[in-house]
């Protein structure tokens, strides 16, 4: 209970902080001030930690102090400013909606869709813990480390997407693991994501003029895209991103209307703060840059250099404060602001002119996503049939440029990684797109339309610079759906006055996704939800089952929350230490440290650099361990193995075995320079029994799942030795 108290305090500090720091900026505008509100909330949490890192003292006592020491501060200032309160109209704005909705009965329906998704999203916000892969094996499974060892460092992981990602969200999932120990609302952040995304998304509609009814109706769309409804309760950032980078383009927008430096500042603050929360936002800054160049030559004629050189001295000044860390952190350890080799060379863009080509045109393909709908079984095959006469014309390879193919499947899935935008993402989105530079100039009001040109614009700019900047992954579909996030005022266009045959088409998918599909995502379905609450002897244990369940519905068990099991048998205080190898899904090993004891990442490469004798325990998760993050070059081994007929040989001496793998697949030898992307490593026999320990289970693990197939080998100090 304690923990829990300590926590609120500390979330009472920082929003009413962040509160009456917005209110010196803001009173008239609510949706603004809750912009702002969120805004200085998530940078203060960043600043906090980052300086509490540089010391080591990343701590809950130092966590509190600098939370009370804002509180304070921000009191000071507000009081000496007058202290200023928003002035809140609810029953206005209410007023408004409710006339909207009375005028259209469509809207009417799918503002109760939109109710219901919001309530089925909270409940899956409170009651699903972490159970997707991504996050158990580095989105989350970086914090406790952080936790551990008390700063924000690059530690020893096999998995360097741990140490090289942006770290922005993950400080926020840090921040209430300091204090609960463990994973409870930690998806609220992306609820905060959404949120921002939809007010923004309404405050740009509301700045061009449009009427309630088209704001609410462009709200309602993209609530209904099936990416949006599966990351509005999930671990995935690109929804967090959505809303910082349209959240900064509308308060620009609003600066260079109302001349205000406060919005420009708030604005840089936003895109800030989405650079260090995950690259497509860096990916995205070209197309949004343009569109901030057009609107200030627009609004502000011969003057639109003045706001566009404040806000790019903002920008760099919060980069360099709430983004920046591990940015530096990468290139002292890796040599590059970015990424370690490996990573640059796995999902680097690669094939020339072609390649660039053909990954825009997979993109545009992405969009024909049939997200918990069948249909793509019926038509998929002449979806895939267009793709591929395209690449036939241009003479490309369909493989070009392919760096984790989607197999050329129409995705009809449900899964968090795959999902698309959905049907309404290729018959909403994608003409709207298309058409709003070509009917914006005759609509009988043509002004307003022609301010969401650059928006329809700005979607298939980011396409095409994303095509050149990543290897095309089936994951990528990610991406596509937080530019469309950004591109979602034009989602204006779409509104149909009157009742007709598209539109009842657009409203059947709008509550089927809202209704439906939000309750059947398959890392969070609700009745399974409600089944495994009732069926387990406590809160606890439920969340145990569904973290580590392998299967839709919460069934299995994951083979690393056995491991975990298994060893909470011995006794507290052991320390113990793992060889992990990528992609391991190590967090709930981890959180172990939260139960007392001592749990360690540790990698063969470095093995010069451990104390093994200060273990107790030693787990390998698998007969060897491939790693991505590489301390040394393969020349540094170069004497220890050589290749005969494409076998590597050892020599009989080396104690722990490693050789470097190239982009090429082989491993790296004489003359052959190119890139190595992983490390492989494995002991010679008895490595562990002569260093003091002995087996103590095996634990092999069998699925037709390939990531839950292991075979586990734990070993234990022999103290007789």
């Amino acid at each position: 209970m304690t923990k829990f108290l300590l926590f609120f305090v500390s979330f009472l500090a920082v929003f009413c902080s962040s509160y009456l720091i917005a209110s010196v900026f803001e009173t008239k505008k609510f949706g603004t001030v809750f912009l702002y509100t969120g805004l200085i909330a998530f940078a203060q949490v960043v600043l906090g930690l980052e300086l509490m890192s540089l010391c080591s003292l990343i701590s809950v006592p130092g966590m509190l102090l600098w939370n009370i020491f804002v509180f304070i501060v921000s009191l000071v200032v507000w009081h000496k400013k007058g202290m200023p309160l928003v002035k809140l109209t609810p029953v206005r704005f209410f007023q408004r909606i409710w006339h909207a909705l009375k005028k259209d009965k469509f809207l009417m329906l799918m503002a109760f869709g939109f109710i219901f998704f919001v309530c089925v999203a909270v409940i899956f916000c409170l009651l699903v813990p972490v159970n997707s892969y991504d996050a158990m094996s580095y989105h989350l499974n970086r914090v406790p480390c952080w936790i551990s060892q008390g700063n924000l460092n690059h530690f020893d992981i096999a998995d360097d997407r741990n140490t090289v990602m942006p770290i922005n969200s993950e400080l926020l999932y840090m921040w209430v693991m300091l204090f609960l120990k463990n994973d409870f609302g930690l998806t609220f952040v992306s609820f905060a994501g959404f949120l921002f995304s939809i007010v923004s998304l309404y405050k740009v509609l509301s700045l061009f003029g449009f009427c309630e009814r088209k704001k609410m109706w462009s709200v309602f769309i993209l609530c209904s895209f099936a990416s949006v409804i599966a990351e509005a309760s999930s671990y995935e950032t690109d929804i967090v991103i959505g809303g910082l980078v349209l959240c900064g383009i509308y308060l620009y927008l609003n600066a260079i209307k109302e001349r205000s430096l406060s919005h420009i500042y708030f604005s840089s603050l936003a895109f800030g703060l989405a650079f260090g929360t995950k690259t497509p936002s860096l990916i995205a800054f070209p197309a949004c840059f343009a569109l901030i160049l057009y609107f200030s030559v627009l609004w502000r004629g011969k003057e639109w250099y003045k706001p566009v050189i404040t806000f790019c001295a903002f920008v760099g000044l919060n980069f360099l404060v709430f983004s920046s860390y591990n940015y530096f952190l990468n290139f002292i350890n890796y040599g590059s602001f970015l990424a370690t080799d490996s990573s640059r060379v796995i999902h680097g863009f690669w094939g020339g002119p072609k390649a660039y080509i053909a990954n825009f045109i997979r993109y545009v393909f992405m969009m024909f996503d049939f997200s918990g709908f069948r249909y793509s079984e019926y038509v998929g095959g002449y979806i895939n049939l267009a793709k591929f006469a395209l690449f036939h014309v241009l003479s490309i390879d369909p493989n070009l440029g392919v760096t984790m193919s989607d197999g050329n499947i129409v995705n009809n899935r449900l899964m968090d990684p795959v999902i698309g935008a959905g049907i309404l993402g290729f018959l909403v989105f994608l003409p709207c797109s298309i058409l709003c530079i070509i009917l914006a100039f005759f609509k009988r009001k043509p002004h307003k339309y022609l301010l969401l040109i650059p928006f329809g614009l700005l979607f298939w700019f980011n396409l095409l610079v994303m095509s050149g900047t990543l290897g095309y992954m089936v994951f990528s579909v990610r991406f596509v759906s937080f530019f469309m996030i950004l591109s979602s005022p034009i989602l204006a266009f779409s509104y149909i006055k009157k009742p007709n045959i598209v539109k009842i088409v657009i409203l059947f998918f709008s509550l089927s996704y809202l209704f439906l599909i939000s309750t059947h995502l398959a890392a969070r379905s609700l009745k399974p939800l409600i089944r495994v609450y009732r069926t387990e002897k406590s809160i606890f244990a439920a969340r145990n089952t569904i973290s580590c369940s392998i299967y839709s519905g919460y069934y299995g068990k994951m083979p690393f929350c056995s491991v975990r099991d298994y060893l909470l048998g011995m006794p507290k205080n052991s320390r113990i230490g793992v060889f992990p190898t990528t992609d391991t899904r190590t967090y709930h090993l981890k959180m172990m440290e939260f139960q007392g004891y001592k749990v360690d990442f540790l990698l063969f490469e470095n093995i010069e650099n451990y104390n093994l004798d200060d273990y107790d325990y030693i787990v390998l998760t698998d007969p060897y361990q491939v790693s991505t993050v590489m301390y040394h070059q393969e020349n540094a081994y170069k004497d220890r193995y050589y290749v005969v007929k494409d076998t590597i040989k050892f020599r009989e001496d080396t104690p722990v075995k490693c050789f470097y793998v190239s982009n090429k697949r082989i491993p790296i030898v004489g003359n052959d320079r190119s890139i190595p992307v992983q490390v492989v490593c494995y002991t010679r026999d008895n490595f562990f029994e002569d260093h003091g320990f002995r087996l103590k289970k095996v634990l092999q693990f069998k699925s037709a799942h390939n990531e839950n197939r292991n075979i586990v080998t734990i070993y234990e100090r022999d103290r007789d030795k």
